[in-house]
C-alpha cells in the first residue's frame, strides 16, 4: 500500500488516494453480485451429533448443503448461514457436552444424535431448560419407544418413521411372494439384556406384524454375544430338509455381529460337508439396516443377503446427484441429514422475515422462536415450493423472505409430519437391496406414502390386531363341574424396579377390582417387591395410578410377600395351601373352588420374570398348576411371549389361559405419563380391567374379543379351552362375587 500511495501521489494527489481506499472498504461489505447493495449475513450455530464413523461422510454432505444454501441466497440482502460443530455421540464426555449445548443460547438447534438412546439423552437435556425453543432434528433415530415418549414434545423432530415401518416393508414383501403354507419366518436379533434392557423394536414387533400378514412364525432367536450368534446359526441351518423353507430376518446390532454370523455359516457348512452331509440354509435371509456397511458388503460370502434400509426419495434426483458428486452411494440417514440442514436454514429465513413484521398468512401468532418457524415451514401450504437444487431453493428462500410458507419437499420425504404429534414424518422411502460383487445393489424403492397408517405415526404405535382367534361354540361344552363353593385369587407383579412401575400398578388395580367384587383379604395373596410407590423418582409418594387422572390404587396393607423373600417354588406352596413359618399366608382351594391368577411381568421365551434373581419356567408353572386343587382355574398373563405358557399348559384339566401375546411376540406398555416419567399401565391389563368394570358377567369369548381389539402390538390368545369349557357359555362371574 505504501508503494501504491507514492505512485498515485505523483499522478492525482492524496485526495484521490483517500477516495480510492474508501471505495475498497465499502466494496468488501457488499454482496457478490450487486456492489450497490449492502448485505447482512446471519450466522446460526448448530450442534451435530453422530457416530465418529459417520462424520467424514456427514461433513462432505454438510459442505454440499451449505454451498447450495449460499448459492440459493445470492442477491438477497439478509442471508442465513449455518455454523456447524461436529461431535462424536459416544465420547466419554457426551453427557456434559449435551448439557452444555442445551444451555448455550448461541446454539440454536441440534441435529442428531443418530441412535435413539443418545437422542433420548439429548432430548432430556434440552427439556431441562423448560423453554422448549431449541429444535432437535434426528435423521435416523427410529426406535419406537423413543419417538413415542417424545411425541408431544414440541422441540423433537424425527425425519424418519419408526422401525415398525421398516419391518412392515420387509414382511409385506415376504407375504407378497410366499404364502404361509410355503414358508415359515424366524427372527434373529439382539436380546434386550445385552443392551441395557433397551427394547429392540425388531423383537418387539416382528412376530406381531408377521401374524398380521398371515405368516407363521416358527422361532425367535435372541443373542447377547457372538457365541449366541454361532449357536443360532446351527439352529437356523442344518442337515434337515424341512429347514430349507425357512425365511430368516436378521437384525445385527453392530458390524461384528453380521460378520460372526457369516463366518459361522461358512464353518458349519464345511463341518457338515466333511461328514458327507448337506447344509440346508434358510431359503432367504432378509436383513435390517444394521447390515448395511462397506465392511460387511466386502466381507460376507456364504449367503445371498438382502434387506431394506432408509433412503432418499428417487424422484428428487438426489441419489443420482450424490453418486455423481462423490462417486459413492448414500448410507442410512444421510439424505435425512441433508434435509435437516435445509429445514433449519428455511426456518431461520422465515423467522427473520417475521422479525421484520411479515407473519405467515396461515398463522396468527408471532414466530418468537426458531422452533415456531420450523413448525410453520413443515406445515406450510401457501402454494408449491421448489426442490433441493439451488435454483429451486432460491424460490423457497424468496417466498419465506416475504413471510409466505410454501409446500416444500425434501430429498428424503415430502416433509409431511404427523398432524397429531408432529413427532415424525408420515412417509419415508426405503431401498430394497441385495449384496452382489461386494456391493449393495438396489432392487427397488418403496415409499410408505399412501399406507393405511400413514396419516399418523401414533396409529402405527397403536396398531391393533386384525387377525382374531376363532372358537367353536361346541368345543368343551360337554364338560361338567361340581357346584361352585368358593373363590381364591393370586396376584403377582413379578418384575421390580422403577422402570417397571406399570406391573405393580396393574396388580394393585386388579386387587381393587377384586375387593369391589366381594373378595376378602384372606382369599387373596398379593406379591410384589413394593419398591415403586415410595421410590425416590416418584413425584407422588405413596401413590400408584394406572392413568394420570386415575385414583390411587396402592395399598401397602394388601401386600403379603415381597419378591425378594420368595423363590418360584414357593408359588406352588402358596397355591396348594402349604403354610409354614416362612409362608404364613396361603390359599386353600379344593376341588369345588375357582382360582384366579393374574401375573404381570417381563417374559422371555420359555419363562417369566420372578424378580431379578429368578425366573419362573413354563415347565415348573405347569407342574404347579397341575397339582393345584381347583374346580376351574383362570390364568391371565401380562408378559412377553406369554402364549408359550398357554401352549405348555395345554391339557391341564379345568384351566384356561388368556395371554397378552402369542409364543413369539412381546406385549406392550400402554399408558405413558410425561408427568411421572414412566409407563403407568400395560395395554392388555388395562383392557382386562375395563372389560370387567363394564360387564362383570362378560363371557370369556366376549372378554377375548374386547382384549384383542384394544391390545396394541400383540395378539391376545386363549389356550386350553377344549379342556375348560365353551368360552361362549363360561363367564367372568364365576371368578367375581
Amino acid at each position: 500500500m505504501i508503494m501504491l500511495k507514492e505512485l498515485f501521489s505523483r499522478w492525482v494527489g492524496g485526495e484521490a488516494i483517500l477516495l480510492l481506499l474508501l471505495f475498497f472498504i465499502f466494496s468488501s461489505c457488499s454482496s457478490d453480485d450487486d456492489s450497490s447493495t449492502r448485505t447482512t449475513t446471519h450466522t446460526y450455530k448448530v450442534a451435530v451429533l453422530m457416530h465418529k464413523s459417520e462424520q467424514a461422510r456427514w461433513e462432505r454432505t454438510a459442505q454440499w448443503a451449505q454451498q447450495n444454501i449460499a448459492e440459493a441466497q445470492r442477491g438477497m440482502t439478509d442471508k442465513v448461514q449455518l455454523e456447524l460443530t461436529f461431535k462424536d455421540q459416544d465420547d466419554e464426555d457426551i453427557a456434559e457436552y449435551m448439557q452444555q449445548i442445551a444451555e448455550d443460547s448461541s446454539v440454536v438447534a441440534v441435529i442428531g444424535p443418530t441412535t435413539s438412546a443418545r437422542a433420548e439423552q439429548m432430548a432430556v437435556a434440552l427439556g431441562k431448560r423448560k423453554t422448549y425453543n431449541k429444535p432437535m432434528i434426528t435423521p435416523s433415530a427410529t426406535y419406537v419407544q423413543y419417538q413415542r415418549k417424545f411425541a408431544n414434545v414440541p422441540y423433537v423432530w424425527n425425519l424418519a418413521e419408526s422401525d415398525i415401518t421398516e419391518l412392515e416393508v420387509v414382511i409385506s414383501e415376504i407375504a407378497s411372494l410366499h404364502t404361509s403354507d410355503e414358508v415359515t419366518v424366524e427372527l434373529l436379533a439382539q436380546d434386550d439384556k445385552a443392551n441395557g434392557n433397551i427394547q429392540n423394536d425388531y423383537v418387539e414387533w416382528f412376530s406381531f406384524i408377521a401374524e398380521e400378514y398371515g405368516l407363521k412364525v416358527s422361532a425367535v432367536h435372541l443373542y447377547e454375544n457372538t457365541a449366541d450368534i454361532r449357536n443360532s446359526v446351527r439352529e437356523v441351518c442344518g442337515p434337515e430338509v424341512e429347514k430349507s423353507r425357512r425365511i430368516l430376518f436378521f437384525s445385527p446390532s453392530i458390524e461384528d455381529d453380521a460378520l460372526a454370523f457369516d463366518r459361522e455359516l461358512g464353518l458349519y457348512q464345511k463341518e457338515l460337508e466333511a461328514q458327507k452331509m448337506f447344509c440346508f440354509k434358510p431359503f432367504k435371509i432378509y436383513c435390517s439396516d444394521g447390515f448395511v456397511s462397506n465392511l460387511i458388503a466386502s466381507s460376507v460370502e456364504h449367503m445371498e443377503y438382502e434387506g431394506v434400509d432408509l433412503y432418499a426419495s428417487p424422484e428428487s434426483g438426489f441419489i443420482q446427484a450424490y453418486r455423481q458428486r462423490f462417486s459413492d452411494i448414500i448410507v442410512n440417514g444421510e439424505a435425512q441429514f441433508y434435509d435437516a440442514l435445509c429445514l433449519i436454514a428455511y426456518a431461520a429465513k422465515l423467522q427473520l422475515a417475521n422479525s421484520e413484521g411479515l407473519s405467515p398468512s396461515t398463522f396468527n401468532f408471532q414466530l418468537s422462536t426458531l422452533n415456531d418457524a420450523l413448525l410453520a415451514v413443515v406445515d406450510g401450504r401457501d402454494g408449491q415450493g421448489g426442490s433441493w437444487l439451488p435454483d429451486d431453493m432460491a424460490l423457497n428462500f424468496q417466498l419465506l423472505a416475504q413471510g409466505q410458507t410454501p409446500d416444500i419437499d425434501g430429498v428424503s420425504s415430502d416433509w409431511n409430519f404427523d398432524k397429531k404429534t408432529h413427532s415424525s414424518v408420515v412417509s419415508s422411502t426405503y431401498r430394497r437391496w441385495r449384496i452382489f460383487d461386494q456391493k449393495y445393489v438396489t432392487t427397488e424403492y418403496v415409499s410408505t406414502e399412501g399406507s393405511r397408517r400413514s396419516s399418523s405415526a401414533k396409529t402405527m404405535w397403536d396398531w391393533t390386531a386384525s387377525h382374531f382367534q376363532t372358537f367353536s361354540a361346541e368345543e368343551g361344552s360337554g364338560l361338567t363341574y361340581p357346584t361352585l363353593d368358593d373363590r381364591w385369587a393370586l396376584l403377582i407383579a413379578a418384575s421390580k424396579g422403577w422402570a417397571n412401575y406399570r406391573f405393580q400398578s396393574d396388580v394393585f388395580a386388579m386387587y381393587q377390582i377384586l375387593k369391589q367384587h366381594g373378595y376378602r383379604d384372606d382369599h387373596i395373596v398379593l406379591i410384589c417387591e413394593d419398591d415403586v410407590a415410595r421410590h425416590a423418582s416418584n413425584p407422588y409418594q405413596g401413590v400408584l395410578r394406572i392413568s394420570d387422572t386415575g385414583s390411587n390404587v396402592y395399598d401397602a396393607a394388601a401386600i403379603d410377600y415381597r419378591l425378594n423373600t420368595l423363590t418360584p417354588n414357593d408359588i406352588g406352596d402358596i397355591l396348594q395351601g402349604r403354610a409354614s413359618e416362612r409362608l404364613p399366608k396361603v390359599l386353600s382351594p379344593d376341588a369345588d373352588d375357582n382360582v384366579f391368577i393374574f401375573w404381570s411381568s417381563h417374559g422371555s421365551p420359555g419363562s417369566m420374570d420372578f424378580g431379578h434373581e429368578y425366573s419362573m419356567s413354563y415347565d415348573l408353572m405347569r407342574d404347579i398348576l397341575t397339582n393345584t386343587p381347583h374346580r376351574k382355574l383362570l390364568f391371565a398373563i401380562e408378559a412377553c411371549y406369554s402364549g408359550g405358557l398357554g401352549v405348555a399348559c395345554e391339557g391341564v384339566p379345568g384351566a384356561l389361559f388368556i395371554t397378552a401375546a402369542n409364543p413369539y411376540e412381546t406385549s406392550h406398555a400402554d399408558v405413558w405419563s410425561d408427568d411421572v416419567g414412566v409407563y403407568l399401565s400395560n395395554g392388555f391389563t388395562r383392557g382386562f380391567q375395563e372389560a370387567i368394570d363394564e360387564s362383570p358377567a362378560i363371557t370369556l369369548r366376549d372378554l377375548y374379543y374386547s382384549l384383542a381389539r384394544h391390545t396394541t402390538g400383540s395378539h391376545v390368545k386363549v389356550y386350553n379351552d377344549i379342556n375348560y369349557g365353551s368360552v361362549y357359555n363360561n363367564t367372568m362371574a364365576e371368578f367375581l362375587h
